[in-house]
């Protein structure tokens, strides 16, 4: 009796992945390995952090970074408010570790006693990546035929949101002493992270639109970075195209 075609006249397969592609997301296990790698060098810090708490995946910053990534563009969103933010652009493919690895590499530009990074280079990345308060994240991800503000064409575009959000002008991401001893009420240690006792499924009490929330953060907490204004992008190797942006 022939192949099963659809209506379209494409072959089913074909039909589904040209559906699918236009809101390309993140994979569970993708979404992992972000929450991993972020975990993993935060219990990591050097020197070691007394009130770094674990993060865990928050779905709404998830769609919020999503919708940001569908639009390709090199350049923070405006529009994040009161959420930090992380961007990565790579080519051909998107490694998720080599990215999140890439932000936590800018350590080496930070002085951690001063809270200063090294001239001309930039620190924003790790900062948020090791802000000790930010206890959630999302991200999204996109295949850009186009990046508005890159060269280089298709490539992957990351954007991950983070809350509370880090980088908070003349403040060290995290006060340094012996692991966890100052965990806040209500968390244990657990790899060198303060982790929320009880709480194997982790549920935000507080969204980002919190009015009120909101309203008593105030200007204090405006994502203000150390490199924000620094438009300079880091390319990596010949072999692929990588770029961190300004946090």
């Amino acid at each position: 009796a022939g192949c099963a075609m659809l209506s379209s006249g494409l072959p089913p397969l074909l039909l589904i992945l040209t559906a699918l592609e236009p809101s390309w997301s993140l994979s569970d296990e993708e979404k992992k390995i972000i929450l991993d790698e972020h975990n993993k060098y935060r219990s990591q810090v050097s020197p070691p952090a007394m009130d770094m708490l674990k993060m865990t995946w928050d779905t709404e910053l998830e769609a919020f970074a999503q919708a940001y990534a569908e639009k390709c563009i090199w350049d923070h969103n405006k529009e994040r408010g009161r959420r930090g933010e992380n961007l990565f652009a790579m080519a051909p493919t998107l490694d998720l570790e080599f990215a999140v690895e890439d932000w936590n590499a800018e350590e080496k530009y930070y002085n951690l006693t001063t809270s200063t990074c090294v001239p001309g280079q930039m620190c924003g990345h790790y900062t948020q990546v090791v802000w000790a308060s930010t206890h959630q994240i999302g991200c999204g991800s996109k295949f850009c035929e186009k990046i508005e503000g890159i060269e280089t064409e298709d490539m992957y575009l990351l954007v991950c949101n983070y809350y509370p959000p880090g980088n908070m002008k003349g403040r060290k991401p995290y006060s340094e002493g012996p692991s966890c001893s100052q965990c806040p009420e209500g968390r244990v240690c657990v790899n060198s992270l303060c982790v929320e006792v009880d709480t194997a499924e982790p549920v935000s009490p507080l969204t980002t639109e919190d009015p009120a929330l909101l309203e008593s953060m105030g200007t204090a907490f405006s994502p203000r970075s150390v490199s924000e204004t620094d438009k300079g992008v880091k390319e990596d190797g010949k072999e692929k195209s990588a770029f961190s942006s300004p946090s």
